[in-house]
């Protein structure tokens, strides 16, 4: 059943309802009409199956039949710090970790970031990133909206005190694989990627003495943004749900 994107402050509404493209998207392309059945996300790990009661040209409401788990949100908690990109490469990244299960984004600069946006633009970023995380969450039929985090340097990154059950760096001048790191499966990972021209020594000294372990992503050296959807697939894989259970 297609999912649509509500939002969470309509969910508990009498009527709550839908406004704008996605309305004009369910009456004309999909042909739905008041009756028919869809099912409604917010971002918060629930669905929502329910009735189209009206629908015109820009608005639609609904009757929620119930509410309950979705079955596509990850169990590993995964937090991606990321160095800071050019625009496009930052919006890229956020739409395909989000497909991936991405539970929280972080931006990060440091001494190798091109991009350093003033406080007005990275306003605007971070705006339009949370519009393209919910864009992928509709076309993807996932439930769980990544929160996405005000812009760390490094140094506040390693100093900030949150508990994580695993913390991984990413580095091209690193041997050890990842699938060697962790018996146990962990609850809660942090995973810290590098800018264009990657982390600098003294930086990953930094992070491994915060309790960051350093990873390989293989023989070949990888674009920044290639890094990043390879490494969360790896980690989905290995602790997470892409990879069923015998």
């Amino acid at each position: 059943m297609r999912r649509f994107y509500i939002d969470p402050a309509e969910i508990g509404k009498f009527r709550p309802k839908i406004t704008g493209a996605d309305v004009r998207h369910m009456k004309k392309v999909l042909r739905h009409a008041p009756g028919d059945r869809v099912t409604l996300i917010d971002g918060s790990g629930f669905e929502y199956p329910a009735v189209i009661e009206t629908i015109d040209k820009d608005t639609a409401w609904f009757s929620i039949i119930e509410k309950k788990r979705s079955d596509t949100a990850s169990p590993l908690e995964l937090v991606v710090a990321q160095g800071f990109l050019k625009e496009k490469k930052m919006d890229i990244i956020i739409r395909h970790l989000t497909e991936l299960g991405l539970a929280r984004w972080i931006p990060v600069l440091s001494e190798r970031s091109v991009a350093r946006p003033d406080k007005r633009r990275m306003a605007e970023r971070m705006r339009r990133w949370e519009a393209i995380a919910i864009e992928s969450l509709k076309q993807c039929g996932l439930s769980n909206l990544p929160a996405i985090s005000p812009v760390m340097t490094l140094q506040e990154l390693v100093a900030d005190p949150e508990e994580f059950d695993g913390k991984i760096v990413f580095w091209e001048e690193e041997t050890a694989p990842l699938d060697a790191l962790y018996h146990q499966k962990p609850d809660k990972i942090l995973v810290l990627i590098g800018p264009e021209g990657g982390f600098t020594p003294d930086e990953i000294e930094l992070a491994q003495a915060s309790g960051f372990k350093s990873i390989s992503l293989g023989p070949r050296i990888l674009r920044a943004e290639t890094a990043a959807i390879s490494a969360c697939t790896l980690v989905q894989y290995l602790y997470g749900d892409m990879k069923k259970s015998p």
